[in-house]
This record gives structure tokens, C-alpha cells and sequence, in this order.
């Protein structure tokens, strides 16, 4: 068991760690043929962020569009990056979410997974959320744009209801994505009824699949300490 322990332990080792981020974290609200655009710009070395209070969106002639009601978005562990949010929408508005693309030292073997989760609060008329990414609210993509899943479809919540949506790929575990990863994005857009609410939450991870020269090296690395311990068993 210790055994076991130590090997996975050295094979963690070889993950990778967060090293970029390309782009501002930007959400947009557009309704009513106005658009209002909220935007925060990365600083060098930063993992995550989360918003302080309400923001409105308002068009630039002051209408108000939409509120943000909450907002955090990051990257952590190696790597793993989420996206969550919500908003009010005064009128019917599409809302566009984009984390920016986050660079990390290049997986050759990456396996991942990517899960999220909405709700949708409906007033006295009910609530409709309607995907834009093929009729999906989320979208998780690697280098650049390559798709790796697109998640959440459109659904609707009964007058005074709140509703869940919950979506995974794969379903359980994780997929090799087959090609080396070395970048990765996270988005919503969906269009959202007037004064309804909806939030999301969102994870997508990408971890490295070790090859056999790698377990090979961890296995040799492993097998002094595991001489010790049997040692150690013998003397007591």
C-alpha cells in the first residue's frame, strides 16, 4: 500500500502548472439591440477571480440590460479551470461568458473531463434558457478552439420555480483527447427570458496521462524507498 502510494505520488509530480492567460475575462448582455460589456484584464501570475458585488450591464445610452449578481473564474490545479456566474436579465438578452485562453506547459498524453451545472429562477410567466453553442449553454475548447464538449442544453422552469440542468462529458472518468494540450477556454452563451435568473457553475480539467517511460522512472525511484520500508519491517 505504501508502496502504491509513493509511486503515485512521484507520477503527480510530473503535472503541469499554469503559465498564461491570452485575453481579458469578458461577459457580455445584448437586448433589445443594445449591448453592454463588462470586462477585467489578467494580471501577470493571476489564478483566479472573483467579483466583489453586483455589477449592471448597461448599453451606452444607460439602459440597463442585466445584472451580475456573482461571478468567479480560475484556474486550479494542473490544470483545471471553472467558470461560474449569475445573472438577472431586466429584458430578454443573450449573455456571452469567456474566460480567456490559459496557457500551460504542453500535456503530450491529456485526459479530461468537463461538467456544469445551471439553474434557472422563473418569474409569474416561467423561464426559458436557451443554448447557443448547437442548443448547449457551455462550451470547454483546447489550442485555440478545438471543441472537447458543449454542455447544458436549453430547457425552461415553471412560473415561481427554480430548475436544474447538469451536464458531464464523459459521463464518468475521464477521455483522452488524443493530441498533445497545450491551452484551454471556457465559455457560456445563452439567451435568458426577462427578469428571470439563471447561475452556472462549470469545471473543466485536463490532467496528464503518464506514459511508460515516465512509470517506469517513478517505479525506479519508488524502489529504494520501498527497500527501506521493508527494512525498517525486518529490524521491528
Amino acid at each position: 500500500m505504501r508502496l502504491a502510494m509513493l509511486v503515485c505520488a512521484m507520477v503527480l509530480c510530473v503535472s503541469c502548472t499554469w503559465a498564461d492567460v491570452s485575453g481579458p475575462l469578458t461577459i457580455k448582455a445584448t437586448g433589445g439591440g443594445k449591448v453592454a460589456t463588462w470586462t477585467y484584464n489578467w494580471m501577470p501570475g493571476q489564478t483566479s477571480y472573483t467579483l466583489s458585488g453586483p455589477v449592471d450591464l448597461r448599453a451606452g445610452d444607460g439602459t440597463l440590460l442585466a445584472t451580475i449578481t456573482g461571478l468567479s473564474c480560475g484556474m486550479q490545479g494542473d490544470p483545471d479551470l471553472f467558470l461560474n456566474f449569475a445573472v438577472h436579465a431586466v429584458v430578454d438578452s443573450n449573455f456571452t461568458f469567456d474566460t480567456g485562453e490559459f496557457f500551460f506547459p504542453t500535456i503530450d498524453i491529456p485526459a479530461a473531463f468537463a461538467t456544469a451545472a445551471t439553474t434557472l429562477t422563473a418569474d409569474g410567466n416561467g423561464a426559458t434558457f436557451t443554448g447557443n453553442f448547437g442548443g448547449s449553454g457551455y462550451k470547454a475548447t483546447y489550442n485555440g478552439g478545438t471543441v472537447f464538449a458543449t454542455l447544458d442544453s436549453t430547457f425552461v422552469s415553471p412560473p415561481n420555480t427554480s430548475t436544474v440542468e447538469t451536464d458531464r462529458f464523459p459521463a464518468v472518468g475521464t477521455t483522452i483527447i488524443g493530441v498533445p494540450v497545450s491551452s484551454m477556454r471556457a465559455q457560456w452563451d445563452f439567451n435568458l427570458t426577462a427578469n428571470d435568473d439563471a447561475s452556472g457553475t462549470s469545471r473543466y480539467d485536463i490532467e496528464p496521462v503518464p506514459d511508460a517511460s515516465t512509470l517506469v522512472l517513478a517505479f525506479a525511484g519508488a524502489a529504494p524507498l520501498a527497500g527501506c520500508l521493508i527494512r525498517r519491517r525486518r529490524v521491528a
